[in-house]
């Protein structure tokens, strides 16, 4: 596994939050810094597309190095 800050990786890309976590989850659009949310991207479940969680840009994720 690599560590990578999620802002580096393309649009459409598979990470993991943890090294030994089960879930993925795929990079998906960038949300701009507005009066009320902080900029963050949206990232969905690979297993379960309906669970979207909001991360901030500078988070570290950990993807396949193949």
């Amino acid at each position: 596994m690599k560590t990578i800050e999620l802002r580096k990786l393309k649009s459409g890309e598979i990470f993991q939050r943890k090294e030994t976590s089960k879930s993925e989850f795929i990079k998906g659009h960038y949300n701009r810094k507005n009066w009320m949310y902080p900029a963050s991207f949206c990232c969905s479940n690979t297993e379960d597309i309906n669970r979207e969680i909001q991360l901030n840009p500078s988070t570290i994720v950990y993807i396949n190095n193949y």
